[in-house]
């Protein structure tokens, strides 16, 4: 009996830490649902962080709009005009001047003219951040 008790005892003590280590995890990461809307998720992701995805396409008369969901921390991101990306030898600069460079934080919604083009994001976590952030072009009247 007391053997069984022991066993049981480590088995609740591995899960436990299993629990612990997964809680631990640090994650950023972005989704492109379409060339017209995206969504990052941060789960305790560290400052510094970044990646660079692209593209979203913007036409004539349509906005930028940035809605976070962030519990804790910052980012920032930047939208960098991927001009000349379908010819291998003018890549864009991803470390280029960025068209609109959004600060994010907290619920703090955003909306911004952007002229057409097609552009590619850079998310940088500038306060270890855990959250959402939702990001679409839209009509200029939505």
């Amino acid at each position: 009996m007391k053997k069984l008790i022991s066993i049981m005892a480590v088995m609740i003590l591995a899960a436990s830490m299993l629990t612990m280590v997964s809680c631990g995890k640090s994650e950023l990461s972005g989704e492109l649902i379409d060339d017209k809307s995206m969504t990052v998720t941060a789960s305790k992701a560290d400052t510094g962080g970044y990646f660079v995805t692209g593209s979203l396409e913007f036409e004539e008369g349509e906005q930028l709009s940035i809605e976070p969901n962030l519990e804790s921390g910052e980012m920032t991101i930047e939208f960098i005009s991927a001009e000349g990306m379908d010819n291998p030898d003018e890549l864009p600069e991803v470390d280029g001047e960025a068209q609109y460079t959004a600060f994010i934080s907290g619920t703090n919604a955003q909306k911004v003219s952007m002229p057409s083009g097609s552009y590619m994001i850079k998310v940088t976590v500038t306060d270890k951040a855990t959250g959402t952030v939702a990001i679409n072009v839209v009509g200029a009247n939505q």
